[in-house]
Protein backbone atom coordinates (compact mmCIF):
# COMPACT_ATOMS: atom_id res chain seq x y z
CA UNK A 1 0.00 0.00 0.00
CA UNK A 2 1.08 3.57 -0.72
CA UNK A 3 1.46 5.93 2.20
CA UNK A 4 0.68 9.20 0.78
CA UNK A 5 -0.76 13.14 1.89
CA UNK A 6 -4.52 13.04 2.07
CA UNK A 7 -3.83 15.71 -1.07
CA UNK A 8 -2.50 12.51 -3.29
CA UNK A 9 -5.66 10.01 -2.39
CA UNK A 10 -5.99 9.06 -6.37
CA UNK A 11 -7.38 5.75 -7.89
CA UNK A 12 -4.93 3.33 -7.05
CA UNK A 13 -4.71 2.16 -10.24
CA UNK A 14 -2.44 5.81 -11.10
CA UNK A 15 -0.75 5.12 -7.79
CA UNK A 16 2.20 4.55 -10.82
CA UNK A 17 2.11 7.87 -11.80
CA UNK A 18 3.20 8.89 -8.34
CA UNK A 19 5.95 5.84 -7.68
CA UNK A 20 7.37 5.28 -11.18
CA UNK A 21 7.42 9.01 -11.90
CA UNK A 22 11.49 9.08 -12.28
CA UNK A 23 11.00 5.38 -14.77
CA UNK A 24 9.21 7.44 -17.88
CA UNK A 25 9.52 10.61 -20.39
CA UNK A 26 6.20 10.11 -20.87
CA UNK A 27 2.90 9.50 -19.30
CA UNK A 28 -0.76 8.64 -21.03
CA UNK A 29 -3.53 8.67 -18.93
CA UNK A 30 -6.27 7.96 -21.42
CA UNK A 31 -10.40 6.50 -20.61
CA UNK A 32 -13.83 7.23 -19.86
CA UNK A 33 -16.22 10.60 -17.47
CA UNK A 34 -15.50 10.23 -13.49
CA UNK A 35 -11.88 8.33 -14.00
CA UNK A 36 -9.81 11.26 -12.13
CA UNK A 37 -7.59 11.45 -14.36
CA UNK A 38 -7.58 15.48 -14.63
CA UNK A 39 -7.82 14.95 -10.82
CA UNK A 40 -5.48 12.83 -10.10
CA UNK A 41 -2.58 14.89 -12.49
CA UNK A 42 -3.56 18.26 -10.99
CA UNK A 43 -3.15 16.71 -7.71
CA UNK A 44 0.46 15.45 -8.61
CA UNK A 45 1.79 18.47 -10.16
CA UNK A 46 0.16 20.59 -7.11
CA UNK A 47 2.63 18.07 -4.78
CA UNK A 48 5.51 18.45 -6.69
CA UNK A 49 5.40 22.16 -7.20
CA UNK A 50 5.19 22.35 -3.04
CA UNK A 51 8.20 19.91 -2.23
CA UNK A 52 10.56 21.44 -4.74
CA UNK A 53 10.58 24.40 -7.55
CA UNK A 54 9.61 23.14 -11.02
CA UNK A 55 7.95 24.95 -13.80
CA UNK A 56 4.85 23.35 -15.14
CA UNK A 57 3.07 24.27 -18.87
CA UNK A 58 -0.61 23.09 -19.33
CA UNK A 59 -1.34 22.96 -22.80
CA UNK A 60 -4.24 22.47 -25.38
CA UNK A 61 -4.67 22.54 -28.85
CA UNK A 62 -6.24 26.21 -28.41
CA UNK A 63 -7.18 27.82 -25.42
CA UNK A 64 -9.26 30.91 -26.34
CA UNK A 65 -9.53 31.99 -22.58
CA UNK A 66 -7.81 30.55 -19.43
CA UNK A 67 -11.36 29.21 -18.24
CA UNK A 68 -10.84 26.63 -20.94
CA UNK A 69 -7.69 25.38 -19.39
CA UNK A 70 -7.22 22.83 -16.45
CA UNK A 71 -6.70 26.32 -14.75
CA UNK A 72 -10.11 25.90 -12.18
CA UNK A 73 -9.42 22.29 -11.02
CA UNK A 74 -5.80 23.77 -9.67
CA UNK A 75 -7.72 26.50 -8.21
CA UNK A 76 -10.39 24.41 -6.56
CA UNK A 77 -8.06 22.09 -4.99
CA UNK A 78 -5.58 25.07 -3.94
CA UNK A 79 -8.44 26.50 -1.94
CA UNK A 80 -9.83 22.85 -0.69
CA UNK A 81 -6.31 22.31 0.64
CA UNK A 82 -5.71 25.71 1.81
CA UNK A 83 -1.87 25.13 -0.39
CA UNK A 84 0.40 28.14 -0.02
CA UNK A 85 -0.16 29.53 -3.91
CA UNK A 86 -0.19 32.78 -5.20
CA UNK A 87 -3.18 32.55 -7.67
CA UNK A 88 -2.79 34.99 -10.65
CA UNK A 89 -5.54 35.72 -13.72
CA UNK A 90 -3.23 33.54 -15.75
CA UNK A 91 -0.48 31.60 -13.80
CA UNK A 92 -0.32 30.38 -10.45
CA UNK A 93 2.66 30.75 -8.02
CA UNK A 94 4.26 28.98 -5.04
CA UNK A 95 5.28 31.56 -2.81
CA UNK A 96 7.86 29.45 -1.27
CA UNK A 97 9.49 27.18 -3.74
CA UNK A 98 8.77 29.65 -6.34
CA UNK A 99 7.57 26.96 -8.73
CA UNK A 100 4.80 28.18 -11.68
CA UNK A 101 2.29 26.99 -13.39
CA UNK A 102 1.34 28.71 -16.99
CA UNK A 103 -1.11 27.81 -19.46
CA UNK A 104 -1.64 28.36 -22.89
CA UNK A 105 -2.57 27.33 -26.30
CA UNK A 106 -0.37 25.66 -29.11
CA UNK A 107 -2.31 26.98 -32.00
CA UNK A 108 -3.26 30.74 -32.45
CA UNK A 109 -4.42 32.20 -35.45
CA UNK A 110 -3.78 28.83 -37.01
CA UNK A 111 0.23 29.23 -36.64
CA UNK A 112 1.82 26.61 -33.68
CA UNK A 113 2.98 28.91 -30.82
CA UNK A 114 5.58 27.59 -28.82
CA UNK A 115 6.74 30.38 -26.52
CA UNK A 116 6.92 29.52 -22.95
CA UNK A 117 7.75 26.01 -23.43
CA UNK A 118 11.94 26.81 -22.98
CA UNK A 119 12.91 25.54 -19.55
CA UNK A 120 9.65 23.89 -18.91
CA UNK A 121 10.00 20.55 -16.26
CA UNK A 122 6.27 19.31 -16.87
CA UNK A 123 4.18 19.58 -19.49
CA UNK A 124 0.83 18.47 -19.17
CA UNK A 125 -1.64 18.20 -22.43
CA UNK A 126 -5.45 18.03 -21.47
CA UNK A 127 -7.63 17.02 -23.67
CA UNK A 128 -4.75 15.65 -25.48
CA UNK A 129 -6.97 13.87 -28.28
CA UNK A 130 -7.66 17.42 -29.94
CA UNK A 131 -3.89 17.23 -30.79
CA UNK A 132 -2.21 17.05 -34.25
CA UNK A 133 0.17 15.16 -35.41
CA UNK A 134 1.75 18.76 -36.88
CA UNK A 135 1.53 20.32 -33.41
CA UNK A 136 2.95 17.53 -31.57
CA UNK A 137 5.90 16.89 -34.06
CA UNK A 138 6.82 20.64 -32.75
CA UNK A 139 6.42 21.06 -29.34
CA UNK A 140 7.74 17.04 -28.54
CA UNK A 141 10.94 18.52 -29.30
CA UNK A 142 10.53 21.61 -27.46
CA UNK A 143 10.38 19.97 -24.11
CA UNK A 144 14.17 18.86 -23.93
CA UNK A 145 15.37 20.26 -20.29
CA UNK A 146 17.19 17.39 -18.03
CA UNK A 147 14.49 14.93 -16.59
CA UNK A 148 11.96 16.94 -18.16
CA UNK A 149 8.23 14.93 -18.80
CA UNK A 150 5.44 15.17 -20.57
CA UNK A 151 1.30 14.16 -19.16
CA UNK A 152 -1.29 13.33 -21.67
CA UNK A 153 -4.51 13.02 -20.35
CA UNK A 154 -7.19 11.88 -22.94
CA UNK A 155 -10.87 10.27 -23.76
CA UNK A 156 -9.97 9.03 -27.16
CA UNK A 157 -11.72 10.69 -30.29
CA UNK A 158 -10.10 8.65 -33.01
CA UNK A 159 -8.54 5.56 -33.38
CA UNK A 160 -5.86 7.13 -34.41
CA UNK A 161 -5.29 10.28 -32.03
CA UNK A 162 -1.98 11.69 -32.69
CA UNK A 163 -1.16 11.42 -29.45
CA UNK A 164 -2.06 7.94 -28.62
CA UNK A 165 -0.16 6.55 -31.71
CA UNK A 166 2.51 8.38 -30.65
CA UNK A 167 2.64 7.20 -26.91
CA UNK A 168 1.83 3.89 -27.11
CA UNK A 169 4.17 1.21 -27.33
CA UNK A 170 7.20 3.10 -26.44
CA UNK A 171 9.50 1.81 -23.58
CA UNK A 172 9.83 5.38 -22.20
CA UNK A 173 5.90 6.01 -21.77
CA UNK A 174 3.40 5.07 -18.67
CA UNK A 175 0.27 4.49 -19.95
CA UNK A 176 -2.68 3.28 -17.78
CA UNK A 177 -6.49 3.11 -19.23
CA UNK A 178 -8.33 3.86 -16.71
CA UNK A 179 -12.48 4.46 -16.43
CA UNK A 180 -15.04 5.80 -13.51
CA UNK A 181 -15.55 2.19 -12.22
CA UNK A 182 -11.75 1.52 -11.37
CA UNK A 183 -11.87 4.81 -9.70
CA UNK A 184 -12.94 3.99 -6.08
CA UNK A 185 -13.60 7.84 -5.31
CA UNK A 186 -16.16 8.59 -8.16
CA UNK A 187 -19.10 9.88 -6.84
CA UNK A 188 -22.48 8.27 -6.78
CA UNK A 189 -24.07 10.94 -8.85
CA UNK A 190 -21.61 10.01 -11.60
CA UNK A 191 -21.83 6.14 -11.47
CA UNK A 192 -25.49 6.72 -12.10
CA UNK A 193 -25.21 8.75 -14.96
CA UNK A 194 -23.13 6.40 -16.51
CA UNK A 195 -25.49 3.61 -15.97
CA UNK A 196 -28.75 5.57 -17.16
CA UNK A 197 -26.59 6.69 -20.50
CA UNK A 198 -25.66 2.52 -20.81
CA UNK A 199 -29.37 1.75 -21.01
CA UNK A 200 -30.39 4.38 -23.36
CA UNK A 201 -27.42 4.73 -25.41
CA UNK A 202 -24.35 1.92 -25.10
CA UNK A 203 -22.78 3.18 -28.00
CA UNK A 204 -22.28 7.00 -26.22
CA UNK A 205 -21.58 4.94 -23.02
CA UNK A 206 -18.45 2.94 -24.42
CA UNK A 207 -17.33 6.56 -26.06
CA UNK A 208 -17.56 8.67 -22.67
CA UNK A 209 -18.10 6.27 -20.23
CA UNK A 210 -15.52 3.90 -21.02
CA UNK A 211 -13.34 6.01 -23.08
CA UNK A 212 -13.51 4.05 -26.48
CA UNK A 213 -12.54 5.65 -29.58
CA UNK A 214 -15.52 6.52 -31.99
CA UNK A 215 -16.79 4.82 -34.95
CA UNK A 216 -17.02 8.02 -36.70
CA UNK A 217 -17.28 11.36 -35.54
CA UNK A 218 -19.64 13.62 -37.48
CA UNK A 219 -17.33 15.50 -39.32
CA UNK A 220 -15.06 12.73 -40.56
CA UNK A 221 -16.34 10.72 -43.78
CA UNK A 222 -15.93 7.07 -43.28
CA UNK A 223 -16.39 4.90 -39.99
CA UNK A 224 -13.92 2.57 -38.54
CA UNK A 225 -16.04 -0.22 -38.97
CA UNK A 226 -16.86 0.01 -42.45
CA UNK A 227 -12.58 0.16 -43.00
CA UNK A 228 -12.58 -2.98 -40.76
CA UNK A 229 -15.18 -4.41 -42.92
CA UNK A 230 -13.65 -3.95 -46.20
CA UNK A 231 -10.16 -5.37 -44.95
CA UNK A 232 -12.07 -8.24 -43.74
CA UNK A 233 -14.01 -9.01 -46.90
CA UNK A 234 -14.26 -12.26 -48.28
CA UNK A 235 -14.27 -12.30 -51.72
CA UNK A 236 -16.28 -15.19 -53.68
CA UNK A 237 -15.59 -15.46 -56.94
CA UNK A 238 -18.29 -15.78 -59.16
CA UNK A 239 -16.91 -16.46 -62.89
CA UNK A 240 -17.01 -12.65 -63.55
CA UNK A 241 -14.39 -11.35 -66.45
CA UNK A 242 -11.34 -9.86 -64.29
CA UNK A 243 -11.03 -5.76 -64.96
CA UNK A 244 -8.12 -3.92 -63.95
CA UNK A 245 -7.92 -0.11 -63.47
CA UNK A 246 -4.64 1.57 -62.87
CA UNK A 247 -4.45 5.09 -60.93
CA UNK A 248 -1.50 7.80 -60.40
CA UNK A 249 -1.42 10.66 -57.50
CA UNK A 250 1.44 12.54 -58.41
CA UNK A 251 3.51 14.26 -55.85
CA UNK A 252 2.12 17.89 -55.57
CA UNK A 253 4.89 19.35 -53.20
CA UNK A 254 8.06 18.37 -50.88
CA UNK A 255 7.48 15.17 -48.64
CA UNK A 256 4.74 13.91 -50.84
CA UNK A 257 5.06 11.02 -52.45
CA UNK A 258 4.07 9.48 -56.28
CA UNK A 259 1.36 6.50 -55.52
CA UNK A 260 0.43 3.78 -58.08
CA UNK A 261 -2.51 1.84 -57.18
CA UNK A 262 -4.11 -1.02 -58.86
CA UNK A 263 -8.01 -1.74 -58.70
CA UNK A 264 -8.70 -5.77 -60.11
CA UNK A 265 -12.62 -6.93 -60.52
CA UNK A 266 -12.97 -10.18 -58.21
CA UNK A 267 -16.43 -10.36 -58.80
CA UNK A 268 -19.44 -8.76 -60.70
CA UNK A 269 -19.51 -6.22 -57.78
CA UNK A 270 -16.14 -6.57 -55.70
CA UNK A 271 -12.71 -4.61 -55.90
CA UNK A 272 -9.65 -5.18 -54.55
CA UNK A 273 -6.77 -2.71 -53.79
CA UNK A 274 -3.37 -3.28 -54.58
CA UNK A 275 -0.70 -0.61 -54.08
CA UNK A 276 2.18 -1.59 -56.72
CA UNK A 277 4.33 1.04 -56.43
CA UNK A 278 5.72 4.47 -54.57
CA UNK A 279 8.03 6.78 -55.40
CA UNK A 280 9.62 10.14 -54.63
CA UNK A 281 11.65 11.63 -57.25
CA UNK A 282 10.29 15.27 -58.50
CA UNK A 283 12.05 14.08 -61.66
CA UNK A 284 9.07 14.29 -64.68
CA UNK A 285 11.05 12.19 -67.31
CA UNK A 286 11.04 9.80 -64.25
CA UNK A 287 7.32 9.16 -63.42
CA UNK A 288 6.22 9.32 -66.72
CA UNK A 289 8.96 6.42 -67.49
CA UNK A 290 7.17 4.57 -64.83
CA UNK A 291 4.05 5.39 -65.70
CA UNK A 292 4.22 3.62 -69.06
CA UNK A 293 6.15 0.96 -67.89
CA UNK A 294 3.35 -0.14 -64.76
CA UNK A 295 0.59 0.49 -68.10
CA UNK A 296 2.57 -2.01 -69.83
CA UNK A 297 3.52 -4.19 -66.79
CA UNK A 298 -0.37 -4.87 -65.54
CA UNK A 299 -2.38 -4.02 -68.59
CA UNK A 300 -5.08 -2.41 -67.00
CA UNK A 301 -8.45 -1.74 -68.79
CA UNK A 302 -7.48 2.47 -68.31
CA UNK A 303 -5.50 4.40 -66.04
CA UNK A 304 -6.53 7.57 -64.74
CA UNK A 305 -3.55 10.21 -63.68
CA UNK A 306 -3.81 13.13 -61.37
CA UNK A 307 -4.00 16.36 -63.60
CA UNK A 308 -3.87 18.99 -61.52
CA UNK A 309 -0.86 21.63 -61.53
CA UNK A 310 2.54 19.69 -62.46
CA UNK A 311 0.42 16.61 -63.19
CA UNK A 312 -0.67 17.79 -66.05
CA UNK A 313 1.81 18.17 -68.65
CA UNK A 314 2.57 14.43 -67.14
CA UNK A 315 -0.74 13.70 -68.64
CA UNK A 316 -0.46 15.07 -71.69
CA UNK A 317 2.62 13.39 -72.61
CA UNK A 318 1.76 9.82 -71.18
CA UNK A 319 -1.77 10.25 -72.94
CA UNK A 320 -0.06 10.12 -76.09
CA UNK A 321 0.90 6.65 -75.73
CA UNK A 322 -1.55 4.82 -73.16
CA UNK A 323 -4.91 4.46 -75.07
CA UNK A 324 -7.81 5.41 -72.86
CA UNK A 325 -5.30 7.39 -70.63
CA UNK A 326 -7.78 9.20 -68.07
CA UNK A 327 -7.49 13.08 -66.17
CA UNK A 328 -8.76 13.48 -63.21
CA UNK A 329 -9.11 17.18 -61.94
CA UNK A 330 -9.94 17.16 -58.40
CA UNK A 331 -11.28 20.97 -58.29
CA UNK A 332 -13.01 19.83 -61.92
CA UNK A 333 -17.25 20.16 -62.37
CA UNK A 334 -19.05 18.11 -59.98
CA UNK A 335 -21.26 15.25 -61.15
CA UNK A 336 -22.93 14.66 -57.98
CA UNK A 337 -25.21 17.49 -56.87
CA UNK A 338 -23.86 17.31 -53.44
CA UNK A 339 -20.73 17.52 -54.54
CA UNK A 340 -18.64 20.71 -54.94
CA UNK A 341 -16.27 18.93 -56.82
CA UNK A 342 -14.66 15.57 -58.67
CA UNK A 343 -12.84 14.96 -55.10
CA UNK A 344 -15.76 14.98 -53.32
CA UNK A 345 -17.07 13.03 -56.00
CA UNK A 346 -14.55 10.52 -55.72
CA UNK A 347 -14.78 10.46 -51.85
CA UNK A 348 -18.12 9.85 -51.53
CA UNK A 349 -18.37 7.08 -54.19
CA UNK A 350 -15.25 5.38 -51.81
CA UNK A 351 -18.17 5.61 -49.16
CA UNK A 352 -20.54 4.14 -51.23
CA UNK A 353 -18.16 1.10 -52.25
CA UNK A 354 -17.56 0.66 -48.62
CA UNK A 355 -20.94 0.44 -47.18
CA UNK A 356 -22.31 -2.10 -50.25
CA UNK A 357 -19.42 -3.97 -49.52
CA UNK A 358 -17.91 -3.65 -53.17
CA UNK A 359 -14.44 -2.80 -52.08
CA UNK A 360 -11.52 -5.03 -50.36
CA UNK A 361 -8.54 -3.14 -48.79
CA UNK A 362 -5.58 -4.28 -48.09
CA UNK A 363 -3.37 -1.37 -47.71
CA UNK A 364 -2.88 -0.51 -44.31
CA UNK A 365 -1.06 3.74 -45.05
CA UNK A 366 -4.50 3.79 -47.12
CA UNK A 367 -6.74 2.63 -44.23
CA UNK A 368 -5.23 4.65 -42.09
CA UNK A 369 -5.56 7.74 -44.43
CA UNK A 370 -8.89 7.38 -45.47
CA UNK A 371 -9.74 7.40 -41.33
CA UNK A 372 -8.86 11.67 -40.83
CA UNK A 373 -10.39 12.51 -44.28
CA UNK A 374 -13.08 15.07 -43.64
CA UNK A 375 -16.47 16.36 -45.02
CA UNK A 376 -16.91 19.85 -44.93
CA UNK A 377 -20.72 21.38 -45.89
CA UNK A 378 -20.73 24.38 -47.77
CA UNK A 379 -23.57 27.11 -47.48
CA UNK A 380 -25.44 25.95 -50.89
CA UNK A 381 -25.69 22.41 -49.43
CA UNK A 382 -22.87 20.98 -51.39
CA UNK A 383 -20.11 18.79 -49.74
CA UNK A 384 -16.80 19.43 -49.73
CA UNK A 385 -13.45 17.24 -49.16
CA UNK A 386 -10.60 19.09 -46.77
CA UNK A 387 -7.96 19.71 -48.75
CA UNK A 388 -4.49 17.87 -49.04
CA UNK A 389 -2.61 21.29 -48.04
CA UNK A 390 -4.32 21.36 -44.74
CA UNK A 391 -4.33 17.41 -43.62
CA UNK A 392 -0.82 18.08 -44.33
CA UNK A 393 -0.94 20.29 -41.70
CA UNK A 394 -2.75 18.50 -39.22
CA UNK A 395 -1.41 15.29 -40.19
CA UNK A 396 2.00 15.58 -40.89
CA UNK A 397 1.42 13.74 -43.99
CA UNK A 398 -0.52 13.80 -47.28
CA UNK A 399 -2.94 11.61 -48.36
CA UNK A 400 -1.60 10.28 -51.35
CA UNK A 401 -2.47 6.71 -50.88
CA UNK A 402 -6.03 7.44 -50.29
CA UNK A 403 -6.27 9.95 -53.26
CA UNK A 404 -4.56 6.96 -55.21
CA UNK A 405 -7.45 4.91 -54.44
CA UNK A 406 -10.40 7.52 -54.83
CA UNK A 407 -9.48 8.03 -58.09
CA UNK A 408 -9.53 4.26 -58.91
CA UNK A 409 -13.02 4.63 -57.46
CA UNK A 410 -14.04 7.22 -59.37
CA UNK A 411 -12.71 6.25 -62.79
CA UNK A 412 -14.92 2.56 -62.10
CA UNK A 413 -17.74 4.85 -61.08
CA UNK A 414 -17.68 7.19 -64.11
CA UNK A 415 -16.09 5.36 -67.01
CA UNK A 416 -17.47 1.96 -66.18
CA UNK A 417 -18.20 1.91 -70.21
CA UNK A 418 -14.94 1.67 -71.10
CA UNK A 419 -15.17 -2.03 -69.51
CA UNK A 420 -17.08 -2.81 -72.86
CA UNK A 421 -14.34 -2.51 -74.84
CA UNK A 422 -12.53 -5.15 -73.57
CA UNK A 423 -15.47 -7.38 -73.42
CA UNK A 424 -19.05 -6.53 -74.77
CA UNK A 425 -20.15 -9.08 -71.94
CA UNK A 426 -19.54 -7.59 -68.78
CA UNK A 427 -22.78 -6.11 -67.01
CA UNK A 428 -22.67 -2.76 -65.68
CA UNK A 429 -22.72 -2.30 -61.83
CA UNK A 430 -21.65 1.25 -61.19
CA UNK A 431 -22.52 4.58 -61.64
CA UNK A 432 -23.82 6.71 -64.78
CA UNK A 433 -22.62 5.97 -67.78
CA UNK A 434 -21.15 8.87 -70.13
CA UNK A 435 -19.10 9.88 -72.91
CA UNK A 436 -15.32 9.37 -72.52
CA UNK A 437 -14.24 12.57 -71.33
CA UNK A 438 -10.66 12.63 -69.63
CA UNK A 439 -11.71 16.59 -68.74
CA UNK A 440 -14.48 15.76 -67.03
Amino acid sequence: MLTVPIMLKIPVKLHPVITDFNSYNYCLLDGGRGSSKSQSTARFLLYLCEVRKIRVCCGRETQNSIEESVYQIFVSLIKEFKLNFDIKSNKIIHRETGSIIIFKGFREQGSINIKGLEGVDILWIDEAQAITKATLDIIIPTIRKQNSKVFFTMNRYLRNDAVYVFCVGRSDCLHIQINYFENEFCPQKLIDEANLCKQRNYKDYKHIWLGEPLDQASDYLFSVSSLENSKNLVIIPDGSTTNKVLSVDLAAAGGDNCIAKLLTRKSLNVWQENTIAQWTEPDTDITKGKIISLHSLYMPDFSILDADGLGYPIWVSVKKIIENCLAFRGNGKARYKNSANQRADGYLTVNDFLQNGWLKLTCENTMRQLEYIKKIYQSNGTILIEDKKTIRKEQGESPDYADSLMMNIYAINFYSHLFHQKNENIEKSYGVETEFDPFN
